[in-house]
């Protein structure tokens, strides 16, 4: 929450929102490019952890499991 100094309070989204309204259209674009770089990178780490997770769950239940992994989620 942003305060105005005529003490408005302004969401801290709409204030950057404002921000990025005032920009060159260049400025948008390599803004917008590094937003969808960052969230296609997020994705890519989020499908890497469920493959491993999975991976992990399959082979716990099928017997087949690595001695290191046998540890895995004890306290």
């Amino acid at each position: 929450m942003i305060i105005t100094a005529d003490k408005q309070k302004i969401n801290t989204v709409d204030a950057l929102w404002v921000l990025i309204q005032g920009q060159t259209k260049a400025v948008k674009k390599v803004l917008m490019e590094r937003l969808i770089a960052e969230h296609d990178k997020t994705k890519a780490q989020k499908a890497m952890v469920k493959e491993s997770m999975t991976r992990a769950f399959d082979e716990l239940h099928s017997g087949d499991v690595r001695h290191d992994a046998r540890n895995m989620f004890k306290k």
